[in-house]
């Protein structure tokens, strides 16, 4: 039986979740902060990255892209998807007439073609989540000096994700003045696709 292609379901489960994971950011501690002896006490704020990501205009842009990428999938391998499951199904209703050998020889050279339309699919997506990283990476080069603007504006030394806060009983969560920083800093971000090495035969047998 021939598996169906689902090239847009694939990489945006794939390169939508990659591109709302948190980003790779640490607890971050105020440049200025003052020498003392004694530890000083935590000036705590809190930032939702995930929401950053999510409702930024700038994370609301690389969604849109990714989902353009997917639909333009669909429409460049749906068709030479759909000429597949039909000739293995006019195969199947043809297959107690066909002699072993003839029969042997379609269903090999349908399951050649399947597989080099899933390699193709899985060259865009990863083409795709490339584009994604990279958008996401400069996502994250924004974010980075506006979240520690606001910290020196409002005098914390240590910015806490909200996904590790468990109870609060003060609002310091800055994500949406974070948002908004962000949108007016990077309100777009290109997906390009970036391409893939791909492995050559005989690769490090020699010249």
């Amino acid at each position: 039986m021939m598996m169906r292609v689902s090239p847009l379901r694939a990489l945006c489960a794939l390169a939508l979740a990659v591109f709302f994971a948190e980003p790779a950011l640490a607890q971050e501690t105020a440049p200025a902060a003052p020498v003392a002896q004694t530890t000083p006490t935590p000036l705590i704020l809190v930032v939702d990255r995930a929401v950053v990501m999510r409702q930024s205009a700038a994370g609301k842009d690389i969604v849109g892209q990714v989902e353009a990428y997917g639909k333009k999938m669909e429409e460049e391998f749906g068709p030479e998807e759909a000429k597949i499951r039909a000739d293995a199904k006019q195969l199947q209703e043809q297959a107690s007439v066909l002699d072993p050998k003839v029969r042997e020889q379609r269903q090999k050279g349908l399951r050649d073609r399947q597989a080099a339309l899933q390699q193709r699919i899985q060259e865009r997506q990863a083409q795709i989540q490339g584009g994604v990283n990279k958008a996401r990476q400069q996502v994250a080069e924004a974010l980075e000096p506006i979240l520690k603007e606001i910290m020196i504006e409002r005098g914390a030394n240590l910015l806490l994700d909200r996904g590790v806060v468990v109870l609060g009983a003060i609002d310091v969560d800055v994500t949406g003045s974070a948002i908004q920083r962000l949108d007016e800093s990077l309100p777009k971000v290109q997906v390009e696709l970036v391409e893939v090495p791909k492995p050559m035969e005989g690769e490090g047998s020699g010249q």
